[in-house]
């Protein structure tokens, strides 16, 4: 799914990334690349390709690509953290074999999408609230 929200040079990039994906049996992601997920339950869509948010107050940057669906939403981190704690990282699934099979059990947050933007889980309440001041 992150190649198709990214262009072409997303994947020229990535080279051992498109090795990943297209071999069923290869496994282990570079630790660079993190992928966290969680619940969309808000009826609302957005993919964007690798996006950049630095939050200076912090002194942070965050490079990141994200989609999401109804019922769940994904965000892979590109050599940085992931712009909100909230979701949960399951980068750990790329070290399990292809016919493996494990249970987890971990509660998804689920997180409210109003706007477009990338990283952005403002409640519609928390977004215009913040457009008053």
């Amino acid at each position: 799914m992150f190649f198709s929200a990214n262009g072409p040079q997303f994947r020229k990039a990535n080279s051992d990334l498109v090795r990943f994906v297209l071999n069923k049996e290869a496994r282990y992601l570079r630790p660079e690349i993190r992928i966290y997920i969680y619940y969309n339950l808000s009826g609302v869509s957005r993919q964007s390709g690798v996006a950049g948010l630095l939050n200076i107050e912090k002194g942070r940057h965050h490079t990141f690509s994200e989609i999401a669906f109804f019922p769940l939403g994904y965000v892979m981190t590109i050599e940085s953290d992931v712009p909100d704690n909230r979701p949960i990282d399951v980068s750990f699934f790329a070290n399990y074999a292809y016919n493996d099979w494990k249970e987890f059990s971990f509660s998804l947050p689920v997180l409210p999408i109003y706007t477009y933007f990338p990283g952005d889980y403002r409640s519609r309440d928390e977004v215009l609230k913040s457009q008053e001041n």
